[in-house]
């Protein structure tokens, strides 16, 4: 397959750009590609949706580019523990939250990242879309084969329960924090972040 132009590869960079901004400050369901082709300061009116189609291919896109590196630095984790025979529950954790943490601590645009998943957890529609996005990664299906090992076993509905409250607690704490405290160190909200985390997953 032919590799894009590298003009056909900077106006893409450009719409997810404009797309990351829009979601973020107005929220998903109140943004359209007409939105973010002019955001993105496209002559052409369509051309987020000659680029990406729909808003589907937008929002991955725009999650992409933070996961895939999410997952990079999960991946490293998961591969230090490899010679663990049994990981504790704490050390799972650590995989799951420091990845996210050091992700939003160091990059600059991360802020969007949390927001867009924080409204993608409110919606039906998008939180299936997240859940499937998620269920698929290599690393998340390594992470949660290793939890399925150590957690107290439980319901199905005990289950959803305990992933929805981890979820919430990670994006949407570490979305208070940075808001309320910009630019501050995020080291010790992470120790009690992991730690009201491990109570709920290890609670009987």
């Amino acid at each position: 397959m032919k590799a894009p132009r590298k003009d056909t590869l900077e106006t893409r960079r450009q719409i997810v750009n404009a797309a990351e901004k829009l979601f973020a400050e107005h929220g998903i369901d109140n943004v359209g590609l007409l939105d973010i082709s002019r955001e993105a300061g496209q002559k052409n009116r369509n051309a987020a949706q000659y680029h990406y189609d729909n808003k589907a291919n937008l929002i991955t896109a725009v999650l992409d580019r933070h996961t895939d590196e999410i997952n990079i630095r999960r991946a490293l984790m998961l591969e230090q523990l490899k010679d663990t025979k049994k990981p504790q529950v704490a050390d799972l954790i650590k995989v799951l939250v420091l990845p996210v943490a050091e992700h939003v601590a160091s990059t600059g645009n991360s802020m969007a990242f949390l927001l867009i998943n924080s409204q993608m957890m409110t919606t039906q529609a998008l939180a299936t879309m997240r859940k499937e996005r998620t269920a698929n990664m290599p690393e998340v299906k390594r992470l949660n084969a290793l939890f399925a090992k150590v957690l107290p076993k439980a319901s199905a509905e005990k289950q959803k329960a305990r992933l929805l409250l981890v979820q919430s607690m990670l994006h949407h704490g570490l979305a208070s924090f940075h808001s309320l405290y910009p630019g501050k160190s995020n080291k010790g909200f992470v120790e009690s972040l992991c730690t009201g985390i491990e109570a709920v997953l290890t609670e009987t």
